[in-house]
């Protein structure tokens, strides 16, 4: 579990900002939707508002980062680091960015950071709390392991470890325990953009067609929506190569494999129900899933993640949820990640979007909201609404429209226009 996060120097975030989990004291709402660990309450979804370009897909980035460093980097050969600072500064611009998590695993309580640039690690460090035993600190010229509680560390030598990867990374690569335990949480960070939503979709598809188990629970995830779907069948078709040629430019049809005289090719089908002229029912009529609407697309492709994290306890990410979604659908997906019912091992999710009809007072507490914007001088912030003292029973929504948080467009001519 993700309980803190803060960047600093990355996109369009030059000061350090940090995000949390924690539940604050002072909300005394909703305290259904609230979990324990490690002696902490915590919250297990946020939303966050703000106007476009105000830095919420590049919050969203920074989590992409982080999780693909710290696990993939190892394997990364190039030597730059896909890491840019905030360029609209003379003071940031030759500076590392900053990442660091607070995560509970377990008993376990660890904070992990690095700064960074797109030449090197400039520093790396590991705590374990309750007593802050300092696990191991890297700056650019060394790595200080603490031999007692760092064990794993001890046997690795720097020269073992790239200027441009993570030492972490490299611990957990030979089996170190705390090193794993870290990297294993990182690693159950899933970020959905929509950017990427043919990755996502392609990865629901997988599931689907290939896993009876997620069929089932995705299945049933899509009934409960009420997209009047009756049933999604999956079917594997034989296509042979000279039907794929055709598909083909000419000036690819020679990189086909060689020998290959049929390929197998998996299609979804959306059963409808059908009614005769007393409009009772007749049977169902299957369409071609990518005739279906984008809304019902998106909460197929959606639905996988989401179950994912449901079952393994992963924090999920998405970049505009409410994106092709209808509100009431917003609002189903995040009443599961708030019910300690269906979400009983405590995943967690972060969502971007512009769906007022979320800031209810029923739905989500005050620690539950955030909002990015930018300063004059084209800086993010980050604050929740806890930070702005609102009592709990104010008209968010109406609050936000008329500007009080802040986070919102400046539109110059939306009053002069009638």
């Amino acid at each position: 579990m993700i309980t803190k996060f803060t960047i600093g120097n990355f996109l369009s975030f030059k000061d350090n900002q940090t995000f949390s989990f924690v539940a604050r004291k002072q909300d005394t709402s909703l305290k259904e939707v609230l979990t324990k660990a490690h002696g902490e309450t915590f919250v297990r979804a946020v939303a966050i508002y703000g106007s476009n370009a105000s830095g919420k897909s590049n919050f969203i980035k920074a989590f992409a980062f982080v999780r693909n460093f710290v696990v993939n980097g190892l394997k990364q050969l190039e030597n730059v680091i896909p890491v840019e600072p905030f360029l609209l500064s003379n003071e940031t611009e030759h500076k590392p960015s900053l990442f660091e998590l607070e995560i509970v695993v377990g008993k376990d309580f660890f904070v992990y950071g690095f700064e960074v640039s797109n030449q090197k690690v400039h520093k790396e460090w590991l705590h374990q709390y309750p007593n802050k035993k300092v696990l191991f600190e890297r700056n650019s010229s060394e790595i200080k392991v603490n031999a007692r509680y760092f064990k794993e560390g001890s046997a690795i030598t720097r020269k073992q470890t790239r200027e441009n990867v993570l030492f972490l990374s490299v611990v957990a690569s030979y089996g170190g325990e705390f090193s794993t335990k870290v990297v294993d949480a990182i690693k159950r960070i899933q970020v959905v953009s929509g950017l990427e939503r043919g990755q996502t979709l392609n990865y629901a598809f997988e599931k689907y067609t290939k896993e009876e188990s997620y069929r089932e629970r995705m299945k049933e995830f899509l009934l409960e929506a009420d997209l009047g779907i009756s049933d999604i069948i999956s079917e594997e078709k034989r296509v042979s190569v000279e039907e794929i040629i055709k598909t083909v430019p000419p000036q690819f049809r020679d990189q086909l494999v060689a020998g290959k005289s049929n390929f197998f090719e998996r299609r979804l089908s959306v059963l409808h129900k059908k009614y005769d002229a007393q409009n009772k029912s007749a049977g169902t009529v299957p369409f071609n899933f990518f005739k279906e609407s984008d809304g019902t697309q998106q909460m197929f492709a959606l639905s996988a993640p989401f179950i994912n994290s449901l079952e393994e306890s992963n924090t999920l990410i998405i970049d505009e949820l409410d994106s092709s979604l209808h509100p009431l659908m917003c609002r189903y997906i995040l009443k599961m990640f708030n019910s300690g019912d269906h979400n009983a091992k405590d995943a967690q999710l972060i969502f971007t979007t512009h769906d007022i009809s979320l800031l209810d007072e029923d739905l989500l507490r005050r620690d539950q909201v955030w909002f990015a914007q930018k300063d004059k001088f084209g800086a993010s912030e980050l604050f929740s609404l806890m930070d702005l003292k609102e009592r709990s029973n104010l008209n968010f929504a109406k609050r936000y429209l008329e500007g009080r948080y802040g986070a919102l467009p400046y539109i110059k001519q939306l009053e002069t226009i009638k």
